[in-house]
């Protein structure tokens, strides 16, 4: 009598530990074994609609999602369903209780991401996908604090396969604009590698008195939001080096789509360390609409309107303020910026 108890009394608890299996799941868990994901996928639905699951269930549907994404990834890397297989995935993740599904989601989707970008000929859309898929698969490694060491390796690796890939291009491009387009895009891609740095600093230095307005000039406008981030594009025309800083001329162009003021004591350098120092200087001029012509025969133009203290800058129209910075000895400048309550502009000087 008391081995029948006890008997019972495990068979009750293993039931509290792991769940009652229902039929649909357990359906599941058939097809997953057999590499028949997309059924499996199919039962563990319905096992979910019906509210009867296990403790195991969030494991097994996940590994369903992430095996049927990889099988379709191999029959075709661009399809729309390997995103809606890891998008369900990453909703189960909360839910998944062992470290070996989520090492499984993490390497999958990371091997797919880096396959998606080493792809030749496609477009930059292609390429954000294919680093988002990386991102996401980071996210949960640091999360769970699985599989970290393995998606920084896929990172790393994809980072120099789509840098190797696409640089050459790049440097070979005679239009300094378009040129820093390209680059920016691979920056954003591949924040850290030193061969972008490289010649993204060589590039700034070049486009110094350019304004970065990224329009009809550039052929590809895919990514276009993740670089053309400033609402004030600056320029300079031109820069006078001093033994402790330097002296320009610094030229805006507002795209905001407000007409404000342009208040040069907002205006500062920063080094490469995150140190700032502010500008000197508050004279300048303002593009601005004047009526000219005779009575009768009048018209609009553009006209420069000199000011000091304060220059009324409109949108898309151009200001010009002189300006100079001083910083101390091992201050090294990266970017001018401009910053105000509607937006924001960097100028990028390279180093």
């Amino acid at each position: 009598m008391k081995k029948i108890f006890i008997a019972a009394l495990a068979t009750a608890v293993a039931l509290t530990v792991t769940g009652c299996k229902g039929t649909n799941e357990k359906r599941g868990d058939e097809h997953l074994k057999e590499g028949r994901f997309r059924n499996a996928i199919n039962s563990y639905i319905e096992a979910k609609k019906k509210g009867k699951m296990s403790d195991e269930f969030f494991d097994n549907f996940t590994l369903a999602l992430v095996r049927a994404g990889d099988m379709e990834s191999k029959k075709d890397l661009s399809s729309d369903l390997i995103n809606n297989y890891f998008d369900k995935a990453t909703t189960n993740i909360p839910n998944v209780k062992e470290d070996a599904t989520i090492e499984e989601y993490v390497k999958t989707l990371g091997e797919i991401g880096k396959r998606q970008a080493a792809q030749e000929g496609v477009d930059f859309a292609t390429i954000i996908n294919a680093f988002a898929k990386i991102d996401s698969a980071e996210k949960v490694a640091k999360t769970r604090h699985v599989g970290e060491a393995a998606i920084k390796s896929i990172r790393e690796e994809t980072e120099k396969l789509y840098v190797a890939r696409n640089l050459p291009e790049a440097n070979s491009e005679d239009d300094p604009v378009v040129k820093e387009y390209m680059l920016l895009r691979m920056e954003a891609m591949a924040p850290t590698n030193q061969d972008v740095q490289t010649a993204l600093n060589k590039s700034r230095k070049t486009t110094r008195g350019y304004f970065l307005i990224f329009g009809e000039n550039i052929p590809d406008l895919s990514g276009k939001h993740l670089v053309d981030k400033w609402g004030y594009v600056m320029a300079l025309p031109s820069i006078k080096p001093s033994k402790n800083g330097f002296s320009c001329e610094l030229q805006f162009w507002a795209t905001t789509g407000n007409n404000t003021d342009l208040d040069p004591s907002k205006i500062k350098l920063v080094s490469t360390d995150g140190k700032e120092v502010y500008a000197k200087g508050n004279t300048g001029w303002c593009e601005a609409e004047v009526l000219v012509g005779k009575k009768g025969d009048e018209k609009i133009e553009k006209k420069q309107k000199k000011f000091k203290g304060k220059g009324k800058l409109m949108n898309e129209f151009q200001c010009s303020v002189n300006v100079s910075f001083s910083y101390p000895k091992g201050f090294v400048p990266d970017y001018i910026q401009y910053k105000d309550e509607y937006s924001e502009g960097r100028k990028y000087l390279g180093h």
